[in-house]
């Protein structure tokens, strides 16, 4: 019936909008305390809804870190999509690298995520981007990398650098700067290990020019 899908459609859109103004709210409260775990009471009335409705709508702590991650990675999809041009390791550069500045632009919420979620630094360990096995897979399709490699093991040597990058930075061991480059270098090791005989050269020299950057 038209009016019972227009109902249950209206009712659907103020649940996300509810939703949507409690993710906003533990934003908005760890930015302002970023070294205090915002409260369920708290939360409710900076998003002007009930205790319940947090628990109902996102759940308890481990579930909001997980919404907001969440959430960050739907930006990061919004943002990136490879193209059948692209050259695959960049596209897996700029991948990393756009999830790094996502983290760092919202450093107070994310360094707080990162340092009191129980997934921790496993954050980017535990969700493999597509895109990213999408960059890979494409590098394989073309002949850069080599036909018999495991796309998820690449995906996973990636993901597991990122993501001690990503704890470093949280607990502040290293620079924003540093944390861009140590993602993008991770993607620079496995395309060079991976790198088929017709391109190895090419996947080597990038490595080559970080270690004579190092040892100026």
């Amino acid at each position: 019936m038209p009016g019972t899908a227009a109902t249950v459609g209206l009712r659907e859109r103020h649940k996300h909008q509810r939703r949507e103004r409690i993710l906003e709210a533990i934003r908005e409260l760890l930015r302002a305390r970023p070294n205090e775990t915002p409260t369920v009471e708290r939360i409710a009335e900076v998003a002007d809804v009930s205790p319940a409705t947090v628990f109902n709508l996102v759940g308890p702590r481990e579930q909001q870190w997980a919404a907001l991650y969440d959430a960050l990675l739907r930006e990061l999809d919004a943002r990136l999509a490879i193209t059948a041009d692209e050259d695959p390791r960049k596209h897996a550069r700029r991948l990393v690298g756009e999830a790094a500045q996502l983290f760092i632009a919202d450093a107070a919420v994310f360094r707080h995520i990162v340092n009191n979620s129980g997934r921790s630094g496993s954050l980017v360990q535990e969700n493999p981007i597509p895109l990213l096995r999408a960059a890979l897979r494409r590098g394989q399709e073309t002949g850069m990398l080599r036909p018999d490699l495991h796309i998820d093991a690449l995906a996973g040597h990636i993901a597991m650098a990122c993501g001690g990058a990503l704890r470093q930075w949280a607990s502040e061991r290293i620079s924003a700067a540093a944390f861009r480059e140590r993602v993008r270098f991770a993607v620079d090791v496995v395309f060079a290990a991976s790198a088929s005989d017709d391109h190895a050269a090419a996947l080597h020299a990038p490595l080559e020019r970080a270690s004579r950057r190092r040892a100026r």
